[in-house]
């Protein structure tokens, strides 16, 4: 196995390319648009998505100019997906500086959001391949499923949240986008549609497994890693995997007792201490277990070998 250094640098190249394609995107000419652009792109993330793009490219014959908008795209996609729900949560910050949203107001924010969805199906289009430009519809269409879900519950709701509901959510807020970046690249690059299906199953899995391990931090983290206070989601009234997990390990009254209180301080520390993290970690290593058994059907490689890897970066990274 290459350590998860030596992955990214596998196609650093192609990341710098993407950082270059981000910074062009966050430059229109336009007074207003530039200035709140470049407050969001480009980023300070790992670039994850489209390394994930660029190395399952690697994986079959590919076009660099192509690879290079798919990675592109799906980095684009995420970012607006980003400011969305910032607004939709009426998240003050994010990686510790203020979000979009709290700099510019909910109808500018909501705007930008829309560029940069636009500006990402550019981008898919630019691919020239009409099962990539559909499977990036069916993405956004997930995405949004995804977030009218989680928005749509109210807090007695999330009270009654299944595991069957949470990875339903999840798969449209996160896993979609890894199955993008993963499917989409492996069609450009011609390979063979079982692994093709390889690739879809192995974004699906680490997708789902990167969306548990953040949540398992949000309740384990500190503030200065999180940039944001340590259990923001639950004091927002979201339920996540951890507290599901807490719920099976106490008693209804207990768990109700726990919801009653109007300092969620007491929820997150019995989700420290219950054992329900160690749940919640349980299932995230079975979801990368298995997007580990998927990569069976890529071509061996270097490429395939670093995708490899990648499962073991997004269960010990800390943000």
């Amino acid at each position: 196995m290459i350590s998860t250094v030596s992955s990214f640098a596998l196609v650093q190249d192609g990341l710098a390319a993407v950082e270059r394609a981000l910074a062009d995107t966050a430059q229109p000419d336009h007074p207003l648009l530039g200035p709140m652009l470049s407050m969001v792109l480009p980023g300070s993330g790992k670039r994850l998505r489209p390394a994930l793009a660029l190395l399952t490219g690697r994986l079959g014959t590919y076009d660099a100019e192509r690879l290079l908008q798919m990675a592109t795209g799906v980095e684009l996609l995420h970012g607006a997906s980003l400011v969305h729900d910032d607004v939709v949560d009426e998240s003050d910050l994010r990686r510790g500086s203020q979000t979009l949203f709290t700099r510019v107001g909910n109808a500018l924010a909501v705007l930008v959001g829309d560029y940069l969805f636009a500006q990402s199906a550019n981008r898919c289009v630019a691919t020239g391949d009409v099962r990539v430009i559909s499977l990036f519809a069916q993405t956004l269409a997930s995405m949004c499923q995804g977030q009218i879900e989680e928005a749509s519950r109210g807090n007695a709701p999330q009270m009654t949240l299944t595991r069957e509901q949470y990875y339903q959510t999840i798969w449209g807020k996160t896993a979609s986008l890894f199955v993008l970046a993963c499917e989409g690249s492996a069609i450009l690059a011609g390979l063979s549609e079982s692994a093709i299906v390889g690739m879809r199953r192995y974004g699906d899995r680490l997708g789902l497994a990167f969306q548990v391990v953040d949540d398992i931090l949000d309740f384990i983290g500190t503030e200065a890693e999180l940039g944001k206070p340590v259990g923001s989601d639950v004091r927002q009234g979201t339920i996540t995997l951890p507290v599901i997990c807490l719920r099976d390990l106490i008693s209804p009254e207990q768990f109700r007792a726990a919801f009653a209180e109007d300092d969620r301080t007491v929820v997150i520390d019995l989700v420290r201490t219950s054992g329900a993290v160690e749940l919640a970690q349980a299932e995230a290593d079975r979801l990368l277990a298995e997007a580990r058994e998927a990569l069976a059907e890529a071509p061996a490689g270097p490429a395939r070998d670093a995708l490899e890897s990648l499962t073991h970066y997004v269960v010990e990274r800390r943000v």
